[in-house]
């Protein structure tokens, strides 16, 4: 009898110290993840930061008082190290973007063909994009619910009148995901213009601009960020064979898209899409005021 106590003891023993190990186990499993979290989230603060020294890094290049050291808002990267991170610049004047707003229907049809939607498609969208921003503000769009709700993010159905923000693009009725991925980094609100400037179009912008291939576009905007800027340069105020002219980078406006992307070392990666109007020089100012702000 007694040997069986002590076996029935012994194996709750064994329970016991098994129960307890497991618990330990998870306890150990929870802390760590409860660290990786904590140190994942430290990771992504430095590189927020990274990347918002990045856009004050492109003001300053852009306001430089010396030629040899401004920036060229053609979309040419520029690097540095910040805290750490390896940081990524780009600036584009929005005049070498589509304006939705003020962009021809032409243009247009040719920069969804050109981020690789069939003609029809392409036709459609323009015609969508045009009845959109034509519409009186707040009157209703055809019969068609609005994708994803009205444009102040509420549901119900649509309404026209000019964008506001390039991401109403992607609520459109007809527009997809994949294509507005492919486009959103070649569209504004801020420019104005019916035509973009091929002194600082990117390769989709080029291709519906001058009526050639992306590849061809790609070729020849690598062309211009290898070469100097020009004061004064600007050369896209047409459309079609008129705008063929030599691609030189001026050094831009006033108005410029800055996309700057910080990396840590364990992969974390954060980017800042700003909208920014410069100040002008000399002035007593904030440099710089924010137009549109976008992050991931």
């Amino acid at each position: 009898m007694r040997r069986r106590e002590r076996g029935t003891a012994l194996l709750l023993v064994l329970w016991a110290t098994i129960l307890l190990a497991a618990l330990l186990v998870g306890v150990a499993a929870a802390s760590r993840s409860h660290g990786e979290a904590a140190l994942y989230g430290a990771e992504r603060v430095r590189a927020e930061l990274a990347a918002e020294a990045g856009l004050a890094h492109a003001v300053a290049g852009l306001r430089a008082p010396d030629q040899q050291h401004q920036w060229v808002p053609d979309g040419r990267p520029y690097t540095f190290e910040f805290d750490g991170a390896r940081v990524t610049v780009a600036v584009v004047d929005v005049s070498g973007l589509v304006d939705l707003n003020a962009t021809a229907p032409e243009m247009l049809r040719g920069l969804f063909q050109a981020a690789g939607a069939d003609a029809s498609t392409a036709s459609r969208m323009a015609d969508t994009v045009v009845a959109w921003r034509g519409g009186a503000e707040g009157t209703r769009f055809g019969s068609q619910p609005f994708a994803g709700g009205a444009p102040n993010g509420g549901g119900g159905p649509a309404f026209g009148g000019p964008f506001r923000t390039i991401d109403q693009l992607a609520r459109l009725p007809g527009m997809d995901a994949a294509l507005f991925d492919r486009i959103e980094r070649a569209v504004t609100v801020f420019s104005g213009r019916n035509f973009p400037d091929a002194s600082y179009a990117g390769a989709l912008v080029l291709a519906s601009l001058r009526g050639i291939d992306v590849r061809q576009a790609t070729a020849l905007v690598e062309g211009r960020r290898n070469q100097s800027a020009q004061r004064g340069a600007g050369n896209g105020d047409a459309f079609g064979a008129v705008a063929n002219g030599p691609l030189v980078a001026g050094y831009g406006g006033v108005v410029d898209r800055v996309f700057s992307v910080a990396e840590m070392p364990d992969g974390t990666r954060v980017g800042v899409d700003a909208t920014i109007r410069l100040a002008l020089t000399g002035t007593r100012t904030h440099p710089y005021k924010v137009l549109d702000w976008r992050a991931d």
